[in-house]
This record gives structure tokens, C-alpha cells and sequence, in this order.
């Protein structure tokens, strides 16, 4: 996959997590940790069946966000968004499109009514650790479950029912394009949800498991 603003082909790949982005090297430590760890961290906390956080997109940011704000990274934050994917044929024909967030859905009772990612703004790094809910075969394997990419600006030439581009990276295969979209929805307010305004032990386990895998920091790692 390539990011659709610079170009660089996906700069590592962490299981599930692929990352289009250059951070330094604590940041990779970091994003390892994530990929391995994250979801299975709710499993084994949850009672419920595995797989089960992987459409959890403003939980899982959460403690995304409280793990990476632990390990020196203060500016961490969840941002509100719209995760748009579509795979078009060669002639630029739409043959799919998936949206997680998009204005104007209809809200789902106990659910978030958006996509929510982790942001790391020092950095301009969006992690989203939620794609999984959004895979289709049409995509031919070409989107992975997670993914940390370099954020830009909005972009108001880059619009999808009415949200500015944010975030984006295309794979041309020998028979479509697939792009992948992150688009800024600043006006939904996640703070108002449960999820944030209530640290339950779920959450407090997550970012703890994730910050005993990370383990220490040092000069040397660099």
C-alpha cells in the first residue's frame, strides 16, 4: 500500500498493523507493542468471544492513547473521523465503497456514531487500530486490520460527504485501485461518551498489559 500524499510504500509491517510513516524509533517500539498486543489484551479481559474489540474503534483509541501518553508520548489524543474505503477499477469505475462514520448514519444504541483513531500530533501520526470491521473481499487483501500513517492537514479538494481528507493510501492491483481514506469529522464530540468518561477496568488493563510489553526505554534502543 502506498500513501496517497507522499508515496512511500509501507515503511514496516507489525502482524495486522501496517505503517506508512517514518516515526522514530521509540514510536516503532511502540506501535510493535500495539500490533501484538492490543486485542488479545481485551480478550483475555473481556469474557467474551476473541475478535471482540476489533470494531471498538473509540475504546480501543483510548487506551491506545493512555498506554502511549504513559511512555513519554503526552501529546497522544483520540480524534473523531470518517474511515471511507472504496476499490475502483482501472477506468476509474467505483466497483465497492465501505464508510465507518459518515455523517448523517443512523445511530446505533450503545455504539459509537463515528470512527475514532489515536492521534499523535507532535508526530502527525494517526494510528487506527480498527480497520478489521471495514474488510471486504473486494479489497483482494490489499487493507489490513491496523494501520499508523502520516496525517496532514484537512484537504478541502479531497471531500466524501462533505469531510475533508485528513489521511489516505491507494494500492493499484493489476485489476482495480484501492484507497483508503481518513476524513475529519471535528464535530463529533467523543467525549461525551461513555467510553471516555468512564475508565472502567477493561480499559485500565488494556493500557497496563500494553505498557508492560513495552517494558523500559533507553538510549540504546535508538
Amino acid at each position: 500500500m502506498q500513501q496517497a500524499d507522499q508515496g512511500p510504500i509501507i515503511a514496516k509491517q507489525f502482524g495486522d498493523l501496517a505503517v506508512l510513516a517514518h516515526p522514530p524509533a521509540k514510536m516503532l517500539k511502540a506501535l510493535a507493542v500495539i500490533a501484538a498486543r492490543a486485542h488479545p489484551a481485551y480478550d483475555e479481559c473481556s469474557g467474551v468471544a476473541a475478535g471482540g474489540s476489533k470494531d471498538k474503534c473509540l475504546f480501543m483509541s483510548l487506551a491506545v492513547r493512555d498506554f502511549l501518553v504513559e511512555i513519554g508520548f503526552a501529546d497522544a489524543t483520540v480524534r473523531s473521523c470518517f474511515l471511507y474505503i472504496a476499490a475502483d477499477d482501472l477506468e476509474g469505475n467505483q466497483l465497492w465503497s465501505v464508510g465507518i462514520g459518515a455523517p448523517g448514519q443512523r445511530p446505533t444504541p450503545e455504539k459509537f456514531n463515528g470512527h475514532a483513531v489515536c492521534t499523535v500530533p507532535s508526530l502527525s501520526l494517526l494510528i487506527d487500530t480498527t480497520i478489521y470491521q471495514a474488510v471486504r473481499p473486494q479489497w483482494c487483501g490489499s487493507v489490513g486490520g491496523m494501520a499508523a500513517i502520516r496525517y496532514h492537514r484537512p484537504w478541502p479538494s479531497q471531500l466524501i460527504h462533505g469531510c475533508r481528507s485528513i489521511a489516505g493510501a491507494e494500492t493499484v492491483l493489476p485489476d482495480r485501485r484501492v484507497m483508503v481514506m481518513w476524513l475529519d469529522r471535528p464535530e463529533v464530540n467523543w467525549k461525551r461518551e461513555i467510553d471516555f468518561r468512564q475508565k472502567n477496568e477493561r480499559r485500565r488493563y488494556v493500557t497496563k498489559t500494553l505498557r508492560e510489553a513495552f517494558g523500559e526505554w533507553s538510549d540504546h534502543e535508538r
